[in-house]
């Protein structure tokens, strides 16, 4: 099994989400390694701090401000990293948020737009305007981020689900079209690890159990964003096409994929009778 190093001896990156959680983590796993690290956000003082750590790890940050919601940002991002590197080896489309609610009422139209904004469309941006990038290159890899969610369907995540479930169809697609450009495809599907996603607003004014539930599961977990990175880039370096972190994920994988019927009633049970993640108090 041949290293990233082995395969792209130029080392060039771009990551997008990299203030914090997996997105960070993996920048970092990166710059121990010696790469050239593109370091993209919203904010250009995340941007920084995180530059500054990739840069003590032993990397060579390159900071930009990237809004993943805007396909004009992704062709600035690849005309200066053409200008800086001759070009990409590695894209990691990270970049993402969450929310939770039933579909009646509780998801606003507002909902949908933005997780289909952040979560799905920069993901198609970043794939369309960098496969060409990677083409040019020679070979390349595609690191999507998903979610367990992509897989397992929980109820009151419709909006969630089905951006990450996208995610992963993107991916399985990528992986079979982009073999003949020696392009390589990996999508992660982590379940709860460490992370700053379950920090926000709209989680804090959430009233899904389910919703609730993962979050809490996110904060008590001891499973860390660096973990998950390192998984990863060990998945990446395997040629796999899915990244399961966690054994849960494997195991909701798995039972979606082999005994979906089962594995269907199993959630409904478990959310009727409010166990599992979905129990009160959560």
């Amino acid at each position: 099994m041949a290293t990233l190093e082995q395969q792209f001896p130029r080392k060039r990156v771009l990551i997008t989400g990299t203030s914090s959680g997996l997105g960070r983590a993996l920048a970092l796993e990166f710059a121990q390694r010696g790469w050239k690290i593109a370091v993209t956000d919203l904010d250009p003082l995340m941007i920084k701090q995180t530059a500054e750590a990739v840069r003590a790890a032993g990397g060579e940050p390159l900071e930009m401000v990237l809004d993943v919601t805007r396909v004009e940002h992704f062709e600035a991002a690849a005309k200066r990293v053409t200008e800086a590197w001759g070009g990409l080896d590695v894209l990691v489309n990270n970049a993402g948020v969450s929310d939770a609610g039933r579909m009646e009422g509780e998801l606003t139209l507002e909902n949908w737009r933005l997780l289909m904004d952040v979560n799905l469309w920069s993901v198609i941006y970043g794939c369309r305007t960098f496969i060409p990038v990677l083409k040019k290159a020679g070979r390349g890899h595609i690191l999507n981020v998903a979610s367990g969610a992509g897989l397992g369907c929980l109820p009151e995540m419709a909006s969630y689900n089905a951006t990450k479930a996208a995610v992963v169809a993107i991916s399985a697609t990528l992986k079979t079209e982009l073999i003949v450009d020696h392009i390589d495809v990996t999508v992660s599907c982590p379940t709860a690890f460490r992370s700053n996603i379950a920090n926000n607003e709209r989680v804090d004014k959430c009233k899904s159990v389910a919703g609730r539930g993962i979050m809490e599961a996110i904060k008590k977990t001891t499973v860390s964003a660096e973990s998950v990175a390192q998984y990863n880039i060990r998945s990446m370096e395997s040629g796999k096409l899915y990244s399961l972190p966690q054994a849960d994920a494997r195991a909701m994988w798995r039972a979606a994929r082999w005994m979906p019927e089962k594995y269907s009633k199993l959630l409904t049970y478990l959310y009727n009778k409010r166990l599992w993640l979905f129990a009160p108090g959560k």
